[in-house]
């Protein structure tokens, strides 16, 4: 899919709380909306709002971020996060707020987990992270998660 391939830029639009960027993906200022739900996910990233986000008070942090990997054509969901299983240990991630603070991420795992697995965003001990989500399998039942830590 050559559209996946090339870079991409967004405008944030009003809603969106922060916009991603993932340069080994070629995507950039993605809006993320604080919400999972249908529309969230039909115009960009989703924040699971029960978890932290970059800038939370607390001794360890886990930005949730969900992602269609083909979406809808048309929208910012559209093959957002069909590369996602290309990043690979080192890779950054950049989250940027609406005042224009960053927050730069480095890819430190990657593994699938089931849809029920709400563990995944869990904060663990001592970590500060994004974790990132998107579909996978031969029919999508799986869930590929890519876990980055703050630099």
């Amino acid at each position: 899919m050559a559209s996946a391939h090339g870079a991409r830029h967004y405008e944030l639009p009003d809603g969106a709380v922060l916009g991603l960027t993932v340069e080994a993906l070629g995507i950039h200022d993605v809006p993320v909306f604080d919400s999972v739900g249908e529309w969230a996910l039909g115009h960009g990233v989703g924040h699971h709002p029960e978890t932290s986000m970059p800038w939370s008070d607390a001794p360890q942090r886990n930005v949730c971020l969900a992602g269609h990997r083909l979406g809808f054509p048309g929208t910012a969901s559209h093959l957002i996060f069909y590369r996602l299983g290309e990043l690979g240990d080192g890779d950054e991630i950049l989250l940027k707020d609406l005042d224009g603070e960053k927050y730069r991420y480095r890819v430190s795992e990657t593994f699938k987990a089931d849809p029920e697995d709400s563990w995944v965003m869990g904060q663990v001990r001592d970590r500060d992270m994004v974790t990132l989500q998107t579909c996978t399998g031969p029919n999508w039942e799986r869930r590929l998660i890519v876990r980055t830590d703050r630099e």
